[in-house]
């Protein structure tokens, strides 16, 4: 379906945001698409939050991450590189000015008309904030699967 479909989410530490956008995406589309995430702040190996965890637990979605920081090799691998923030979009295109011709924010991507391009880190916070964060990842996500089936 989306044959060579490479999507890499990056956020800060990728133990949030990211990890949480990999999996609801992979639980959306399978094996048809591949998807990583990283952070540009990362520090190996390190797990998903627990807030993470939690709420792709209560979704059904199983998930063994392991965060990995933002290399050149990554973002050569992906056809689409979706940060979580404007900030992030803007540190790899500092340092990775190659790769800004498939990279943008994740609500950028499926709006381009959006006034808020950036998805809020919940790290620290109560499991509601969570719970939001899974959501608007989720809005876009349903948007992004759309466009990949218009696009690819």
């Amino acid at each position: 379906m989306f044959y060579g479909m490479k999507v890499l989410f990056v956020c800060t530490g990728n133990t949030c945001r990211s990890p949480m956008a990999e999996a609801l995406l992979r639980s959306r589309v399978g094996e048809d698409i591949q998807v990583k995430s990283a952070g540009v702040q990362a520090f190996p190996n390190s797990p998903a939050s627990e807030g993470t965890k939690a709420v792709l637990s209560e979704l059904g979605i199983a998930e063994n991450h392991l965060s990995q920081h933002v290399t050149e090799e990554l973002l050569e691998w992906a056809n689409l590189v979706l940060t979580m923030t404007g900030s992030h979009k803007q540190m790899i295109q500092t340092f990775f000015p190659q790769v800004s011709e498939y990279l943008f924010t994740l609500k950028e991507y499926v709006d381009p008309s959006t006034q808020n391009p950036d998805i809020a880190d919940p790290i620290g916070g109560p499991i509601e904030a969570y719970r939001q964060t899974a959501k608007e990842i989720e809005e876009s996500l349903h948007i992004l699967t759309r466009k990949i089936r218009e696009e690819f």
